[in-house]
């Protein structure tokens, strides 16, 4: 397998409790509180463990969205947000944006 397909956690995510729990039941790397300087360093953690993917609560997104910036020149992590609600407005405009990066093109 090549070196950069061999990622060691492919996919994060990080939220509060009631929005993680599926995942963590799921087995997959979890940053669940609600503590802004837990939450940029969960951000840290998820880049430097060499993420593929990283899922974000829809509040910690925009809460966070200046550091989430300072990672957009990386090839990874990709950071996507997610809604407990089902509201798809911010990941159609994070789609939008990975879209663009990718293609140059809307």
């Amino acid at each position: 397998m090549p070196e950069e397909a061999s990622l060691k956690k492919p996919l994060v995510i990080i939220g509060d409790e009631d929005g993680v729990s599926g995942f963590k039941a799921l087995g997959f790397k979890v940053y669940a509180t609600r503590e802004p300087q837990e939450l940029r360093a969960a951000l840290d953690e998820a880049v430097a463990e060499g993420a593929a993917v990283c899922l974000v609560q829809d509040n910690i997104y925009q809460a966070l969205e200046e550091e989430i910036n300072n990672y957009k020149n990386l090839p990874f992590p990709v950071f996507i947000p997610f809604a407990k609600n089902g509201d798809m407005a911010l990941l159609e405009a994070a789609v939008r944006d990975i879209r663009l990066r990718a293609t140059g093109r809307n």
